[in-house]
Parts: structure tokens; C-alpha cells; sequence
């Protein structure tokens, strides 16, 4: 059976954060206070029987856990920052692909692009109507999902 959109973007994101990077996450609350804020973007678009765009900010400050998470030890050559985007475009890749199973179930086929790290204000402006937008509290982070409406190929 096939979720709702906005517990679809939940479950999705609470199961790729909890059990790939191994990081605490739930759905954010006033209790919360006030958070670190994004400032990392990843991007993505998905084209099938429904097409869109998934967008996941987060605060830089997650970035080296969950470089370390992900992606284990790094080498001494290694970017750390690249490393952080790597680790956050590949959590984006997975949260998309539970995301359309749990929203759209078994059998729909999608065309996923890559992900790609975005500035803020051009995540604002791509896709279309937000369907859904959801803030979560990621290792005491503020972190947003959204998904807009999107026509394929729109970037």
C-alpha cells in the first residue's frame, strides 16, 4: 500500500539517516529550539508517472559525521568537503529511491538525474509547486526536505 507523500518523505528519510549513516533524526518541533540552519543543498530530479524534484538541506556542521558514516575513513588526499557533499549527494540518492517506492509502491519506473549540490537561492527557484516540505532535527541541525513539482528535463 502506497503512503501518503508527506509520510512517504518521513519514513524515507528517517530510514536512510538512522540505518546508512547511522545519524539521530525526527521530525522537528518548537521544543527543538533553536538549530544550526542549512546551508548545504542537494538536488534532484525524478521523471516517471510522477515527476519532481527532491531537495535536502542541511546544515554544514552534519556534513563530517556523516562523511564518516557513509564513507568510513578518508584518505589523507581526500577533500573533506567534497568528501561531505559526496556522502550527501549519495544520502539524497537513497532517500529519493525509498521516497518512490513508499509513495508510489513496487512498480512505477523512475529516471533518476544525479544528485547535485546546490546554492540555496537555486533551490528556491527550481521546480514548481512545493508538495511537500518537511523540517527534521538532524544531530540537533535543522534539516528540510521538499519536493516540488517538476516537468522532466526542467533543471
Amino acid at each position: 500500500m502506497s503512503e501518503n507523500l508527506e509520510e512517504a518523505v518521513s519514513s524515507a528519510l528517517l530510514l536512510v539517516m538512522e540505518t546508512s549513516a547511522f545519524m539521530t533524526v525526527w521530525p522537528y518541533q518548537e521544543t527543538d529550539g533553536d538549530l544550526a540552519q542549512p546551508d548545504v543543498v542537494a538536488s534532484m530530479t525524478f521523471c516517471g508517472p510522477f515527476s519532481g524534484r527532491l531537495t535536502l538541506h542541511v546544515a554544514s556542521e552534519v556534513l563530517p559525521l556523516l562523511t564518516q558514516n557513509m564513507l568510513g575513513e578518508l584518505d589523507p588526499m581526500d577533500s573533506v568537503e567534497e568528501k561531505g557533499r559526496d556522502a550527501l549527494r549519495e544520502s539524497l540518492n537513497m532517500i529519493c529511491g525509498n521516497l518512490l517506492t513508499a509513495w508510489q509502491g513496487e512498480d512505477p519506473i523512475f529516471n533518476l538525474s544525479p544528485p547535485e549540490i546546490v546554492s540555496p537561492e537555486d533551490a528556491r527557484a527550481l521546480g514548481t509547486a512545493v508538495l511537500a516540505s518537511l523540517r527534521f532535527n538532524l544531530e540537533n541541525t535543522l534539516a528540510v526536505v521538499e519536493v516540488r513539482e517538476s516537468i522532466c528535463g526542467d533543471q
